[in-house]
């Protein structure tokens, strides 16, 4: 029994033996497999940006991460839907070999030093250099990989007329949703570096495409916009409200805001006057009221109507000038009234009448003068007027008086003669009204019989008188 006890004893403490050795040799095992591990590759437990490339090799770890870039996945999403994905690889992406095998190979340096047991889990960040294929990230970021969808284009800002709401306004821009290429590029290229130093390898990324990407307008809405339409709107309301009332003494002709609102150009970019049209109501008004240079048909004392050719007495309406002028009253928002502006005036007039009772009228035939104010006959004489030849008649026609004087000397070196008269009132061509001294008689035909002038009208001195002091520069005189 002692015997049998004695050997138990021996069998255990061989059993004992071996098992210390088999501890021995397997932690002897585990810590060169330990040492190997942590010697020869990146070490337990290791991860780069959260990959995993425990027990890998500087080669090994430098593949998985270089593969595991490339694999990364972008995906573009618009208005709740993935419209397209592409790969790093796909997009041009890649890492730099270099820095990325002398980046783990400091990883496996600074880990080979030190000895543990038993590792725990650690992500490293490392230094890396992203290159870019720009023609292939162009390419794979083409707006042709995103036409599933209906774009529109964007829209400027503009002013426009509203013909519902009658006066200018301003359209805001529109950004549509055209894909610009390089604002996506750059978005894209923004997002992927700041995801990249976080999520370098195991994240794929999702973009938003918005407003950031698509095609903006080259004209925004400005200020200075608004303060056009302000000044547009402003102008139409003036041209609309304006009118202007020609005066032609107690006659008037109104140009009225419908016929200057038919005159009204109007374009978005600005507002603007027909000026043939407001040239053809000036010549129309011109042609109804200028009364010097056209035959004037005047109704005599006599009580018979006469026409004057050389009608160098009345108003003409200075068309250029009008136009000018009128186009800046229309501008004016108020109700204009005034006379035209005139290249040629007479004294008075009353619509087409220039003389409105206020003239001198001679008759050649009768021998006769007439003088009338404000319609009323002042007085009425004979006269002598120029002898009835070639070189010597009186001309025959309208003019004004050009001045007066008193008194005056009358000479001729042709006809050698020198007389001074008390009252000179010349109308035309050096002749005019004057007393006649020397004349004995008036009136008959004494100018026919070697007592007519050389073209002046002769006149009593007390009638001279009377007409002197009775008019003034300018006063008509109409000879037939």
């Amino acid at each position: 029994m002692e015997q049998k006890k004695a050997l138990n004893r021996k069998k255990l403490k061989v059993i004992l033996v071996i098992c210390i050795v088999m501890i021995v040799t397997a932690g002897i095992g585990l810590a060169a497999y330990i040492h190997h591990v942590d010697t020869v590759t990146l070490g337990r437990k290791v991860s780069v940006y959260r990959l995993d490339v425990s027990k890998l090799t500087v080669g090994e770890a430098q593949q998985k991460i270089s593969e595991a870039f490339q694999n990364k996945t972008i995906t573009f999403h618009e208005d709740g839907k993935d419209v397209y994905n592409v790969s790093m690889e796909q997009l041009g992406y890649s890492l730099d070999q270099d820095i990325l095998k002398s980046a783990l190979e400091t990883l496996k340096q600074e880990r080979s030093g030190t000895f543990k047991l038993f590792a725990s889990q650690r992500d490293y960040k490392i230094d890396y250099q992203i290159i870019r294929d720009e023609a292939q990230e162009q390419a794979a970021l083409s707006a042709d990989h995103f036409d599933e969808k209906d774009r529109t284009e964007p829209t400027d800002a503009h002013i426009r007329y509203s013909k519902k709401k009658q006066k200018y306004v301003l359209v805001k821009q529109v950004s549509g949703n055209q894909i610009d290429e390089n604002r996506l590029l750059s978005y894209v290229e923004e997002t992927l570096d700041k995801d990249f130093e976080t999520e370098l390898l195991t994240s794929d990324v999702k973009m938003e495409l918005n407003e950031e990407v698509y095609r903006q307008p080259d004209i925004e809405e400005s200020g200075e916009m608004k303060q056009k339409v302000k000044k547009l709107n402003s102008l139409l309301k003036k041209y609309r409200s304006t009118t202007v009332s020609y005066l032609f003494g107690e006659e008037t002709q109104v140009l009225d805001s419908d016929t200057i609102s038919s005159w009204l150009r109007i374009k978005n970019s600005g507002i603007s006057i027909d000026k043939d049209a407001a040239a053809d109501y000036i010549s129309n008004m011109a042609n109804k009221y200028n009364t010097i240079y056209v035959p004037r048909t005047f109704h005599t004392s006599l009580g018979t109507d006469v026409t004057v050719s050389d009608n160098e007495y009345g108003y003409r309406i200075d068309q250029d000038a009008e136009l000018t002028q009128l186009l800046e009253d229309l501008k004016s928002g108020e109700n204009v009234s005034r006379e035209p502006v005139y290249s040629s005036s007479g004294m008075k007039r009353n619509g087409t009448d220039d003389l409105a009772g206020n003239y001198i009228e001679v008759s050649l035939d009768s021998q006769h003068l007439w003088l009338y104010k404000d319609g009323a006959l002042v007085t009425e004489t004979d006269i002598v007027s120029g002898a009835p030849t070639p070189e010597r008649e009186t001309y025959r026609g309208a003019w004004p008086i050009a001045y007066k004087a008193s008194p005056f000397t009358l000479s001729s070196e042709e006809y050698g003669y020198a007389e001074t008269v008390k009252y000179w009132m010349p109308f035309v061509y050096g002749q005019g009204l004057h007393d006649a001294s020397w004349q004995s008689a008036f009136g008959g035909n004494r100018y026919k019989t070697g007592h007519g002038s050389h073209g002046c009208i002769n006149l009593p001195e007390d009638q001279a008188a009377l007409i002197y002091n009775t008019i003034d520069g300018g006063y008509p005189i109409i000879i037939y």
